[in-house]
């Protein structure tokens, strides 16, 4: 066994909801075997793309998440295919769909046929909402997702709509999820020898990813992050704003600082668990007469206390901050990282792509792999995703291309003999 998972294999039937699920299962040494239609997986369209291959081959986000998978591509409409897929499944150990209702009716892996004919089966589906209940069947993206699940809210802008999340990522979060459960009944068929459904909803993902947010509210704090909100906005028995007991001011977001080359995540802690870090920055800062004498003095571990008390009012809060922000704004964030290292400050560079590839400490751990597609081109790729485990790990693989592998699928996993795969071929079932 050369790798944790090395004896087992998957069907994968994902698309770009899924597909970093088989992936992580492919890391881990399982022999994935991405099954696309014959005009290739949708996933083959999710941009970045590479400017100098063709269509089909230059998505990035394929290169990413189908890379540790061999490809076969087949016509899961026709019923030869839908056996074809049988007789995989048959020889598999998991399979992950991300299939539309009305699919998993037509290729035959309802969760109830798949037990019924795979009882050993660990059948991972992912969706937006669940496979039952009112809403298993409503379409979804990335966006809506998001706003389902929560974490769309915080990014509400006073009264404005919320802004979309960075890059789509709500789909990951419940493909990784889904390569977790799949392990979890993996485990347990080890002991049972029966196979599970394994049922990922992305809005439980990604509500399940913004804990925080979404516990606040049961300790006191509601709409903690979102400015503007009723709760921000209501005025205490005593006529006043509720306090935000936060030296960055958690609803006005003020924890994330521009300097000379991005931004640092740097948040103005109070109270005596770590106020002491804020008292650290303004030493240093007050050491360069850059902020107001009275300022200077303050203890932030003490700082709740005076706030509570009006000593301390929201103006002069937003002092300290603007001082923060001037003093920071000229450092570039490796100057910056190296000061929070010697002066003892909570703060952290916010990591561009081009930061990541060139960071040091990534390159002396080995993180990034490089591999060449059947196109040609050369990728650099996120590696093993734990440290210290070198024998979890199968050699890298490169994405492949559309039915790369279909004939050594079939031939390794069926014995089917060239002259069927031939036939198949003729009958416009397999790529």
């Amino acid at each position: 066994m050369s790798a944790f998972l090395s004896p087992y294999r998957v069907v994968d039937l994902s698309d770009e909801r899924g597909l970093l699920a088989g992936h992580m299962l492919g890391r881990l040494g399982a022999d994935v075997v991405q099954v696309e239609p014959l005009g290739g997986s949708s996933a083959r369209r999710c941009g970045p793309f590479d400017p100098d291959l063709a269509a089909g081959d230059n998505s990035f986000y394929w290169s990413a998440w189908a890379s540790a998978k061999r490809g076969l591509a087949c016509d899961l409409d026709r019923p030869e295919g839908q056996a074809l897929l049988h007789r995989l499944l048959a020889r598999a150990d998991f399979l992950i769909e991300s299939a539309d209702p009305a699919q998993r009716q037509a290729w035959g892996i309802t969760p109830k046929q798949t037990a019924a004919a795979h009882p050993s089966l660990v059948h991972v589906s992912v969706s937006a909402f669940g496979l039952t209940g009112p809403k298993a069947e409503w379409p979804a993206t990335d966006l809506t997702v998001w706003a389902a699940g929560g974490p769309l809210l915080p990014n509400q802008d006073g009264s404005r709509a919320p802004l979309r999340i960075s890059l789509p990522q709500a789909w990951l979060h419940a493909a990784a999820d889904a390569a977790g459960g799949a392990l979890i009944a993996h485990f347990a068929r080890l002991q049972s020898g029966r196979g599970q459904h394994v049922d990922v909803s992305a809005q439980v993902s990604a509500t399940a990813c913004t804990l925080g947010a979404t516990l606040a509210a049961h300790y006191g704090h509601p709409d903690f992050a979102i400015p503007g909100s009723a709760a921000a906005l209501k005025l205490g028995p005593d006529g006043k704003k509720p306090l935000d007991l936060s030296g960055s001011g958690t609803r006005t977001r003020r924890s994330k600082w521009r300097v000379k080359d991005g931004m640092v995540e740097m948040h103005l802690s109070i109270g005596p668990a770590t106020g002491r870090f804020t008292n650290n920055l303004f030493r240093w800062i007050a050491s360069q007469g850059a902020c107001d004498a009275d300022v200077a003095a303050w203890d932030w571990t003490t700082l709740p206390q005076r706030l509570i008390s009006g000593e301390v009012s929201e103006a002069d809060l937003e002092r300290a901050r603007a001082s923060v922000a001037l003093f920071l704004a000229p450092f570039c964030k490796e100057e910056l990282l190296e000061q929070a290292i010697a002066r003892r400050l909570l703060c952290a560079p916010l990591a561009t792509p081009a930061d990541q590839l060139s960071s040091k400490q990534l390159a002396h751990r080995r993180f990034f792999i490089h591999v060449t597609e059947a196109s040609g081109a050369q990728r650099t790729l996120p590696g093993d995703f734990s440290g210290g485990l070198a024998q979890a790990y199968a050699t890298p693989q490169a994405a492949p291309a559309l039915g790369q592998h279909s004939d050594a699928v079939l031939s390794q996993w069926l014995a089917m003999p060239p002259a069927e795969i031939a036939d198949l071929r003729r009958q416009q079932v397999l790529q």
